[in-house]
């Protein structure tokens, strides 16, 4: 008797895990989707001092959350530039998708459509949270993107940074 009572308790424990496996497998599932993207959407593109100028460095965040909007949030960060001085973010896009941006389309970017100043402070360092809606553009459209920044003041680019490929998601 005591044999048969042992096989049920262990037959009734596996079959508890079983059920509390089943219940995790949902849960498991939705945090996959909510994940990172394959191909990556977002990116950290570093920005250094151009040819022959001063120091500085910047970082741009790029974001494209995986939501029902195609906006891209651009979280940007600059130091090591004139202090108490206002700059631009600008980027160029190049559909010729080979990772090598040739594209001259020089956009200076900001709230949306409107362009937004990097303003820095007394240490030369600056911050700004800056988006671009790509509603026009199709989801999976991919291009080669640049970006630099420029003196807000007299438009000469003082930092640039490599070529990305990006694809649009949503």
């Amino acid at each position: 008797m005591n044999v048969f009572r042992n096989r049920v308790r262990t037959a009734g424990a596996a079959a508890a895990v079983a059920a509390l496996s089943l219940l995790a497998v949902p849960a498991f599932a939705g945090a996959d989707a909510a994940g990172p993207a394959t191909p990556n959407f977002n990116l950290e593109a570093q920005l250094r001092p151009v040819a022959g100028g001063s120091d500085g460095f910047g970082l741009v965040k790029f974001r494209q959350p995986k939501d029902a909007n195609k906006i891209v949030y651009l979280d940007v960060w600059v130091r090591g530039l004139a202090s108490s001085h206002s700059y631009s973010l600008q980027r160029a896009t190049d559909s010729n998708v080979n990772d090598d941006c040739t594209g001259t389309n020089w956009l200076t970017l900001g709230q949306g459509l409107v362009p937004q100043a990097i303003t820095t402070d007394e240490t030369g360092t600056g911050r700004a949270n800056l988006f671009r809606d790509l509603a026009a553009v199709p989801l999976g459209t991919e291009f080669d993107i640049g970006f630099r920044g420029i003196d807000a003041v007299t438009s000469a680019v003082v930092l640039e940074g490599a070529c990305y490929r990006l694809p649009v998601s949503q």
